[in-house]
């Protein structure tokens, strides 16, 4: 399952670079892979959005690359994610530690439960910095302060001695980028990191990470269900069903013409604000339970294209065209055909 290095600028040696990650929550033979055979590569100053719906697999997969989640239960049983030439997947829990936060960081979905209450955030901030930089004192809190301006945080100099609870959600965000950006990371990976916010917020976070990433050239994983966002930010657009990557492409390959079926159920369920024929695409059904995965493709039980070999075996990956790559029995399809059939 699309399991070859993904980006489309070969000449280029990617931040980060995934094959064939497999990983389940259980250490018997039998039980199915939560995550299967997952393959991605992201290049400097680059976003790629891996874009599904909950349950799929994207959080999980986030913290893997972060080495967060706890083993046991978590047992990664294939593949590699290799950062500036090594394995996070063999590093220690001293080498990661050394690395988190500094040259790869994250953005947590909820602020509020990934700040500390106890501690204002110029502590948080300055935290960041005293342990990867050696910054003390007023050195730290000066960087710290910095950061917040960077962030165009109001009253920076205020808000540095407040403390999680007395920030409004958009500026606890806000907080959460500093925080993530403080040692100029190479890759930040972001675990849907404005679902909390209003719209108009989350298009100011938005902007202020892309600009902020433009600056730095910092790689960007953007974990997200919101293809409106995956529309603003993306350069590369990885679709995800039921814990593998069923289709890859350019943000414009994927949006001017999706090829698996599910990215197209996906695509004719957007509403518009134009004039639109017919009703949204409805998929039918529901995401498979971990332990009952098909063994073909994981959509064939909700697939109005099924064939007996969907359900059978599991599909290869086709290139379609550039970097556009789908792992799909009998793409290329119509995309239009399709989203009328499943609407009807």
């Amino acid at each position: 399952m699309l399991n070859k290095p993904l980006s489309n600028q070969p000449t280029k040696t990617p931040v980060l670079e995934v094959s064939g990650f497999s990983l389940k929550f259980s250490r018997t033979a039998n039980v199915p892979n939560l995550v299967e055979d997952v393959s991605f590569a992201v290049n400097a100053g680059e976003t790629l959005c891996i874009v599904g719906e909950s349950g799929c697999g994207k959080s999980v997969t986030s913290l893997a690359m972060m080495g967060l989640l706890p083993s046991p239960p978590a047992n990664i049983v294939a593949g590699k994610a290799m950062f500036d030439g090594r394995d996070l997947f063999k590093l220690s829990e001293r080498e990661l530690a050394d690395i988190r936060g500094n040259r790869m960081s994250m953005i947590f979905q909820e602020p509020m439960t990934s700040l500390n209450p106890a501690f204002t955030i110029g502590h948080q901030i300055a935290e960041c910095v005293q342990r990867h930089r050696g910054l003390k004192g007023a050195a730290a809190r000066k960087e710290a302060l910095e950061m917040l301006r960077l962030v165009r945080i109001p009253a920076p100099e205020k808000r540095l001695d407040a403390y999680p609870h007395e920030l409004s959600g958009g500026m606890r965000q806000r907080v959460m980028i500093a925080m993530a950006l403080a040692n100029r990371p190479q890759l930040l990976i972001a675990d849907e990191p404005t679902t909390a916010l209003d719209v108009t917020i989350q298009a100011q976070v938005l902007l202020l990470v892309r600009n902020l990433q433009a600056e730095t050239g910092t790689a960007m994983v953007l974990i997200t269900h919101d293809l409106g966002v995956v529309a603003e930010v993306a350069d590369h657009v990885a679709v995800m069903y039921a814990g593998r990557i069923v289709e890859y492409g350019s943000v414009d390959e994927i949006f001017d013409d999706p090829q698996h079926p599910y990215t197209i159920g996906l695509m004719g369920a957007i509403p518009s604000v134009g004039k639109r024929e017919g009703a949204l695409a409805t998929i039918r059904g529901s995401v498979p339970s971990p332990e009952q995965m098909p063994r073909g493709c994981r959509f064939a039980p909700r697939c109005p294209l099924v064939e007996q070999r969907c359900i059978e075996q599991v599909p290869p990956d086709k290139m379609i065209d550039g970097s556009h790559r789908v792992a799909c029995w009998v793409a290329p399809v119509e995309p239009v055909a399709l989203y009328n059939e499943a609407a009807a």
